[in-house]
């Protein structure tokens, strides 16, 4: 599989190579690897994606970019966003859990509740697949989506976005520079979005409104100093949650059913109608979401090759959001502090380049999860309910890191790059559990310390005809954590460290004229103690596990063509073999030894084109994506209604631009088949009763609107 796939890729682009008539794609410059890099530079897969792409794309948070690549979901849970990348993710979203592949805001590490914050006036996404534990750390075992702001005076003056659609939906998106003198430029950027819910209770609403204000101070060649300040509210009402599984009329298992011929239809049909305890699902409107993000990159050139970097972020984030799972309330409350500090030097010698950097973090998290009740922490009432399913009243976790990479010009075709990572981490935690006859306080089991060495080792090579060879060994981890309830001598609350070694193998590269560029790579992962979660909406329990051994491997490729002025298709894929290979409960009650791990479908593929018309003094730009997925599934158990059959979602624009003008004018439609594709879902259904039924979050139905931009 991995030499058919190889050859093909060496075909594609020797093919096109000689193709003078093609146009140059741009080389775009990679920030994600925490130095300016270009793509062939880079020794592993990295895509990338222009502002351009994304407005067209209609990207206006973390999850419209699922869409763009494949072997990665970015799935609604509730208002916090689940980032799987190769199958490698995480399906709880409280507290104590940070998630393994992870979201950063211009290199900055997100928790995952406050990464569903709406991403506008950015200069690109990227996406680091594989591990990426000696220049990130923790919550990179999986991969790294970073989305870096465009910064004042970078060249890109500002716009203006105006967007109206089905749903009543509204977008208004604004972003310019303000001059301050000679050295000091400000920018100014908001966001604003509206629509009406997506299900027929009117759930999945949004009300949002963000800002950012940037400055850019470089008062010599030697000082730069950048700060930025992102605030976002959202308010609307958060998404229900959809029985899956289920027959309507007998409640029987029926794995591909949900209980209405419109999947969005989150009201309950007769006869379950009257056995509804709470009453029909509501759009509830109670969404508490405030989110403050700030940083900073402060830069002194100490020589013409050496460069020392200060890069400080805070957070503060709080959200409450009121909800039902199926015929059941709930209630989800979270709220987050944290500081970052990095200090980095950037250096360059005749042997190649190099970064050395110091790390310090601190993050204190609390919150809960009720089920069967809005109310706040409280003890179940004589019906058993609100149940208190999680109450973390005190999540700390700090520490410190050193890191370095380098990159070693081993004559003229060979290059080494060496990297290393040692990591010192802490965790603290306490909260409350129900015990059958109160609550009662717990604390985390263990010392809560951890500290680990990672590294990374990758040798590439030119072998000519604009094509790079590559191959990497690297390493990744996660400090350990707690679950939610008090330990015992036979089992304690605590959750192991997580490591991972990795492999791949690559080639990258571009034809002579620039008209293609391409990319496979083959890679393996050997997990040891990923985290494993569940949540089952019958039994109202939830508990996370290290599985003993996860193996993940795969072919991922991508391929992009100019072979004129007005045209671009782009194919990119990915074949994935994600395993439990060593996976029991702790207490034995089950194996799921060879269990294909959830959310990984083994394929994806993302195709992409456009075309350019002459029309009416200008161009119409007319183009298609489109994005299939073969099946997959929502938990390891492999619960029957969880399973996601294959599905293919498209999108279409139609775009005028007047010629010599700064504006244009489209159309856009999204999941153009109205595919209903389930995002974070829990096993069983509550109601009908029925363990292995599902309870999920769906992703957005078909949408359309038109568009309005204007470049400064």
């Amino acid at each position: 599989m991995y030499r058919r796939l190889l050859a093909c890729a060496v075909a594609s682009l020797t093919a096109v190579a000689p193709q003078a008539e093609n146009l140059p794609l741009e080389e775009v410059v990679i920030t994600v690897s925490k130095r300016e890099a270009t793509r062939l530079e880079v020794p592993g897969t990295v895509a990338v994606f222009d502002a351009g792409l994304l407005r067209e794309e209609g990207v206006g948070d973390i999850r419209a970019a699922q869409a763009l690549l494949p072997a990665m979901r970015l799935q609604q849970e509730n208002t916090s966003t689940q980032v799987y990348i190769r199958g490698i993710g995480s399906t709880l979203d409280f507290p104590q859990l940070d998630p393994p592949s992870s979201l950063h805001l211009n290199g900055v590490y997100v928790p995952r509740e406050a990464n569903s914050t709406a991403l506008f006036d950015l200069a690109q996404l990227e996406v680091l697949p594989g591990p990426q534990g000696t220049l990130y750390g923790r919550s990179t075992l999986g991969g790294v989506v970073n989305a870096s702001f465009a910064r004042p005076a970078d060249g890109d003056p500002g716009y203006l976005l105006i967007e109206a659609g089905n749903y009543d939906s509204r977008r208004l998106s604004a972003a310019g520079d303000i001059g301050l003198g000679r050295d000091l430029t400000l920018r100014l950027a908001t966001d604003y979005q509206e629509r009406d819910g997506y299900l027929a209770s009117g759930a999945d609403a949004l009300d949002n409104l963000a800002g950012r204000l940037s400055v850019s101070w470089t008062p010599g060649d030697r000082f730069s100093a950048y700060g930025w300040l992102n605030v976002a509210d959202m308010d609307g009402s958060p998404p229900n949650l959809v029985v899956k599984g289920v027959d309507p009329e007998s409640g029987e298992l029926s794995p591909d059913s949900y209980l209405r011929s419109d999947p969005w239809n989150d009201r309950f049909p007769e006869p379950w109608n009257a056995f509804l305890p709470f009453g029909q699902p509501q759009a509830e409107e109670y969404r508490d979401y405030e989110n403050v993000l700030a940083g900073g990159e402060f830069s002194y050139r100490l020589s013409p090759t050496l460069t020392l970097s200060y890069l400080p972020a805070f957070t503060d984030f709080t959200v409450s959001s009121n909800y039902w799972l199926g015929a059941f309330p709930a209630n989800k409350t979270d709220s987050y502090r944290q500081q970052i500090h990095e200090l980095r030097l950037l250096g360059s010698a005749d042997w190649g380049d190099w970064l050395a950097g110091l790390y310090a973090y601190r993050m204190d998290s609390e919150g809960y999860f009720m089920f069967g009740g809005f109310d706040t922490v409280a003890l179940p009432g004589p019906a058993g309910l609100p149940v208190p399913v999680s109450i973390v009243d005190d999540n700390r976790i700090e520490g410190i890191a050193a890191f370095g990479e380098a990159e070693l010009a081993l004559g003229e075709h060979w290059r080494l790059t060496l990297g290393g990572r040692l990591s010192s981490d802490r965790r603290d935690g306490a909260g409350r559990f129900f015990d059958g006859t109160g609550l009662a306080p717990f604390e985390a089991d263990g010392d809560g310390e951890y500290d680990h060495l990672d590294f990374k080792l990758a040798l590439s090579r030119d072998i000519g005809n604009g094509l790079v060879a590559y191959g990497t060994v690297q390493t990744g981890y996660m400090p350990g954590t707690f679950n939610p309830y008090a330990g015992t001598a036979a089992q304690p609350n605590t959750v192991d460290e997580a490591e991972l070694v990795s492999y791949a193998l690559g080639l990258k590269g571009s034809s002579a004229g620039g008209g293609a560029t391409g990319s496979i790579e083959a890679f393996y992962y050997d997990y040891d103690g990923l985290f494993g979660s569940a949540y089952n909406t019958v039994l109202n329990a939830t508990q996370t596990f290290n599985v003993e051994q996860t193996e993940v491997q795969g072919v991922q490729f991508e391929l992009a063509l100019a072979p004129s002025a007005r045209s671009a298709l782009s194919l990119s894929g990915a074949w994935i073999d994600a395993e439990y290979t060593d996976f029991d409960l702790p207490d034995g009650t089950a194996s799921y030894d060879g269990f294909r791990a959830q959310y990984a479908p083994e394929w994806s593929l993302v195709a992409r084109y456009h075309h350019d018309f002459d029309v009416a003094g200008g161009r119409l730009r007319a183009a298609l994506s489109t994005r299939y997925e073969s099946s997959f599934w929502a938990d390891f158990s492999h619960t029957p209604g969880g399973r996601q059959q294959a599905a293919r979602k498209s999108n279409a624009q139609l775009t005028w631009y007047p010629a010599g003008e700064g504006w244009s004018v489209g159309l856009w439609v999204r999941n153009i088949e109205n595919e209903a594709v389930i995002a974070a879902t829990a096993g069983g259904s509550n109601l009908p009763p029925n363990p292995d039924g599902a309870t999920a979050s769906l992703e957005a139905p078909r949408t359309w609107g038109a568009r309005f931009t204007l470049d400064f």
